[in-house]
């Protein structure tokens, strides 16, 4: 076989291999929907602020470990010959400190002085040691007694992170069904294209059909004219369907960025059952005649807010209030200076544990700290702050109550329209194909000029258009119903 040969066979190879594509489906486009995408990875970055708050607090109320070293370096000297100066000092301490949400800081810690020098008098001073073992607490006693202020705040936090956990679930919810209504675009545009498709085909064969009239000399150059136009006019309404579901698939993938590379086609799929299944769903709304609370998440949203706005008011009452304050500290203290001449002190860290052992240096530092606002400030400040949490959950409860009850009452009632404009619609096609093959047969019998068929095919064809445009309202209709009752029980209703 030669290179020539070899290069057709396996073009002609190429040729013949299958090309694939990304076939269009309601179920294909809602896989894509539960995988990573932009869209979801968006959604669940914006809600990760109250979970990040709400670990930030947990972690405040863990145990926290401290330590530090202080070393002093002097070359004074004492302005009284028996005073001591001691030239180098290090300072240790260790400890752990723990915040509680009953308005308590306890702190454990042990330190340790070590310390050298000499008098003016000669006496010499080295590694002198005292060790204090310290327990401590420190108590709200009015503003966050017994953690009011602290509870308030971390079941706010847990509340809104349960919040912004349902907004989450309900704003993908709203993304699964946005893609569905994308989908259902793309099908009405599908079927018009089919349907303007056969029109254009009637339009050639009815201007073949004038051309052959022409040439018989039953009909003249206009009314061949006026049949060639409407074949261009159909070509031209094919095409600017065609750059609309361009922008469909442009607008899926921005949604989806894995379909950039892939070709995109709508499936051959029968749409029977799935009008079947709106028909049903919309008959199953309008018969619901209570707000369907138990088929949406918006209302548990609403009961989590209105807890979190009344503890918040508690917070914000107590924002003017005095703040009193108790201390308490409990230490035993260890000291190592041990001499046998007077003159020369040693000691070592043992030694000063053993002193605390032996002898009770205990002591106890206990004190109060009252803090009481001055002036008419806060006390504005609070009024302002009271009414700005007032104002915004009001706001936004109201907000999701009103959704809630305008999406049942309202949608229910266009549904109801709805299924009466497609009723009439429908209605109307069927006289106007009736209409339009009668007129077939009396233009074809000469009987009416081409305009007057040509008209009635027009009126057809909107009438079939607005068909398509008010089944796809109906679904956006319903649609828009399950993204507020997303548990709503009806086959429709794909999760």
């Amino acid at each position: 076989m030669t290179k020539l040969q070899l290069f057709l066979v396996s073009n002609l190879f190429l040729l013949s291999l299958p090309s694939f594509s990304f076939d269009i489906t309601e179920d294909t486009l809602l896989k894509l929907a539960n995988k990573a995408n932009p869209s979801l990875a968006e959604i669940e970055s914006s809600f990760l602020t109250s979970k990040v708050q709400s670990m930030e607090l947990d972690d405040k109320f863990g145990f926290e470990a401290y330590g530090g070293h202080n070393n002093i370096q002097t070359k004074e000297k004492s302005t009284i010959s028996f005073q001591p100066v001691f030239k180098s000092v290090n300072q240790y301490t260790l400890g752990v400190k723990k915040y509680t949400k009953y308005g308590m800081v306890l702190d454990l810690n042990t330190s340790v002085d070590t310390r050298s020098g000499q008098s003016e008098s000669g006496s010499d001073y080295k590694d002198l040691h005292t060790t204090v073992y310290e327990f401590g607490i420190q108590m709200d006693l009015w503003k966050d007694f017994l953690g009011r202020i602290t509870k308030n705040q971390t079941e706010n936090l847990q509340d809104i992170k349960a919040k912004d956990e349902l907004q989450k679930e309900i704003s993908i919810s709203t993304f699964k069904v946005n893609v569905r209504k994308l989908y259902w675009a793309i099908m009405a545009n599908h079927q018009k294209i089919e349907v303007m498709n056969k029109l254009y085909e009637t339009a050639k064969v009815q201007a073949a059909e004038a051309r052959k009239r022409k040439a018989s000399s039953i009909s003249d150059k206009a009314e061949v004219a006026r049949f060639e136009s409407f074949v261009h006019q159909r070509k031209g309404q094919i095409l600017a369907l065609e750059y609309e579901r361009e922008a469909l698939f442009k607008n899926l993938r921005e949604l989806f960025p894995n379909l950039n590379n892939e070709p995109l086609k709508v499936a051959n799929i029968k749409l029977d059952k799935s009008i079947f299944e709106v028909v049903s769903c919309s008959t199953q709304i309008g018969k619901t005649t209570e707000v369907p609370y138990d088929s949406t998440k918006y209302d548990e949203v609403v009961n989590l807010l209105n807890g979190i706005k009344e503890r918040q008011l508690k917070v914000d009452n107590t924002y003017d209030d005095i703040d009193l304050k108790f201390d308490l500290k409990l230490k035993k203290t260890g000291v190592s200076s041990s001499t046998t001449d007077n003159s020369n002190y040693t000691g070592d860290y043992q030694d000063s544990l053993d002193d605390m052992n032996d002898n009770d240096r205990s002591g106890l530092n206990a004190g109060i700290m009252l803090t009481i606002p001055f002036g008419e400030d806060k006390s504005s400040t609070k009024t302002v702050k009271e009414e700005l949490t007032n104002k915004q959950f009001e706001a936004s409860i109201d907000s999701l109550n009103a959704k809630v009850r305008a999406t049942h009452s309202q949608i229910k009632n266009s549904i109801h329209l709805l299924n009466q404009v497609i009723s009439e619609q429908r209605e109307n096609s069927k006289q106007l194909g009736i209409r339009v093959k009668e007129m077939k047969k009396k233009y074809a019998q000469a009987r009416i000029p081409e305009y007057v068929l040509l008209q009635d095919q027009d009126a057809l064809l909107q009438s079939d258009l607005n068909v398509i445009d008010t089944q796809l309202m109906i679904v956006n209709t319903i649609l828009d119903y399950i993204s507020v009752f997303n548990e709503y029980p009806c086959s429709f209703n794909r999760k």
